[in-house]
C-alpha cells in the first residue's frame, strides 16, 4: 500500500498544476482582463474613458484620476494595515487579519480635501527615507503616489505630507 500512496502524490500534483494553468488561462480571457492583485483598484467607467469624451451629452471633465496608499506598520501588536484612497472617491482598506475590501467611498469634501493635498505635495522633494532608527515599538508609515515613496515615524515634520497622512490614517481608523 506505500507504494501506492507514494504514487498518486505526482500524479495529483500534475492534475492541480494543470488545472491551475488552465484557470489562469481562462481569467486572461474575460472581458475585464486579467484578474488584477489584491489592493489594485479597477478603474471607474468615468476613469477610463478619455477627458473630454460626451456623456449623456455632457463633457466630462479633463481631470486626471489620482491614487495614494498609507500603508500604517509596527508599534507592539505588529499593525500592518493599509488605506488606498483616490481622488474620484474610491477606498480600498487592508488589514493584516481581515484581508482587503472596498470601503464606503469619500465624500465631496474629502475629495476636495485629497485633492488639494496632492496638488500642495512635491513628492520629489520629500527625503525617502525619514525614520529614527533608534526609536522602538513606534509606528511607520509608507505613504505611496505617482510612483515615489516616502517612509515616515513622524518625528520630523514633512508639511502637507503631514497632513495627507493624518487625513488618510483618520479615513483608515473610519473605515476598520
Amino acid at each position: 500500500m506505500p507504494y501506492r500512496k507514494r504514487g498518486r502524490a505526482p500524479a495529483l500534483l500534475a492534475a492541480t498544476g494543470l488545472l491551475l494553468a488552465a484557470c489562469g488561462s481562462v481569467e486572461a480571457s474575460q472581458p475585464d482582463g486579467p484578474a488584477r492583485s489584491p489592493g489594485q483598484a479597477r478603474p471607474s467607467p468615468e476613469s477610463s474613458r478619455p477627458p473630454g469624451e460626451r456623456v449623456g451629452g455632457k463633457a466630462t471633465p479633463a481631470e486626471r484620476v489620482e491614487s495614494v496608499r498609507l500603508t500604517v506598520t509596527g508599534g507592539i501588536a505588529g499593525v500592518h494595515r493599509s488605506i488606498l484612497a483616490s481622488t474620484d472617491g474610491t477606498v480600498e482598506v487592508s488589514e493584516r487579519s481581515k484581508g482587503d475590501w472596498e470601503a464606503d467611498p469619500l465624500s465631496g469634501a474629502d475629495r476636495d480635501r485629497l485633492k488639494a493635498l496632492l496638488e500642495k505635495i512635491d513628492f520629489a522633494a520629500l527625503p525617502p527615507r525619514s525614520v529614527d532608527e533608534d526609536a522602538r515599538d513606534m509606528f511607520v508609515y509608507a505613504l505611496e503616489h505617482d510612483g515615489r515613496a516616502v517612509v515616515t515615524d513622524r518625528s520630523v515634520s514633512l508639511g502637507a505630507a503631514d497632513d495627507l497622512i493624518g487625513q488618510l490614517e483618520r479615513h483608515l481608523e473610519e473605515r476598520l
